[in-house]
């Protein structure tokens, strides 16, 4: 089974006009990433995996007006969590919806509860440098209690951001390492092996039983992918690699091809190579289990 952990919300529901066609640079290093798309455009490019996790990422309180990607396509009133859900009922056996919430929002408690009991989603996406909250806070951590007692797994958003008002440490894997110590039980996934900060992501998923990473968002720095691949396999960690795309940055499709390619990189560089089972078992690992997701 293949499960894409990491897709973010299509900005419309149906097809995106043309005078509403949005493009950026920034994100790929250069290369164009389209930032608006639709439901279908979603679903045509989710066909290569069996399960797919989506979300949204909960504004600042202070700030609630300016989301952090964009839904201008959608219907006024409906929040990401909102759409995170509709995306997911266009086809329900293929996707399943993460809620995002702000430790610092005073109702917090109240969308939790609509988000698990009416809206069906089954873990959440914090970005708490995106979000600008302190994962090590009181605020954050009473939120992280009630996801352990209730056995909700979570994505963090974990390494670089071109948003110069996102503060990098809240999203350094040392940081996030004092959560898990913090509370054992609640699993989380660090995203995008916290690039830059490839070596600190390895350091910390070998050693508690509760994190994992996702591989999104790293084939295209190619040397960058292979190096840290190639570490993870060196420390005995390619185990707790789960697949993931980081859509619509990139597609399941374009990362399944540069893991199977990455031994002829390393061969036309003449590098070392990635046994070809442990890149299979990235590919195909089952997040669902590991996380505890029905």
């Amino acid at each position: 089974m293949i499960v894409d952990v990491h897709t973010h919300l299509p900005s419309h529901r149906g097809t995106v006009p043309e005078d509403e066609m949005l493009t950026e640079t920034t994100m790929r290093s250069g290369q164009t990433v389209q930032l608006t798309n639709s439901i279908a455009n979603y679903y045509g490019d989710m066909s290569p995996v069996d399960k797919t996790f989506i979300f949204g990422i909960a504004p600042r309180p202070w700030r609630s007006e300016e989301f952090v990607t964009k839904q201008a396509g959608w219907e006024e009133g409906l929040n990401h969590n909102d759409i995170a859900s509709l995306t997911a009922k266009a086809n329900p056996d293929k996707t399943i919806p993460f809620m995002s919430l702000h430790p610092l929002d005073p109702n917090w408690e109240d969308e939790y509860d609509r988000c698990v009991g009416d809206l069906g989603c089954k873990g959440i996406k914090l970005g708490p440098n995106y979000q600008d909250f302190d994962p090590l806070s009181p605020e954050a951590f009473r939120m992280f209690a009630r996801l352990e007692h209730d056995g909700i797994p979570i994505i963090f958003h974990q390494g670089t951001s071109p948003m110069t008002e996102a503060p990098l440490t809240y999203a350094h894997p040392l940081t996030t390492e004092k959560v898990a110590m913090a509370f054992p039980k609640l699993k989380m996934v660090l995203a995008h092996l916290a690039h830059p900060w490839q070596v600190d992501c390895i350091s910390a998923v070998r050693k508690h039983p509760n994190m994992w990473c996702d591989v999104s968002a790293q084939f295209y720095r190619p040397y960058s992918f292979w190096e840290a691949m190639l570490k993870f396999h060196e420390w005995g960690s390619t185990q707790y690699i789960l697949f993931a795309s980081d859509w619509p940055v990139t597609r399941p499709q374009d990362n399944i091809d540069a893991l199977r390619g990455l031994n002829k990189f390393a061969k036309d560089h003449h590098l070392p190579g990635i046994p070809e089972d442990e890149i299979e078992g990235i590919i195909n690992r089952d997040a669902l289990d590991i996380l505890g997701v029905d």
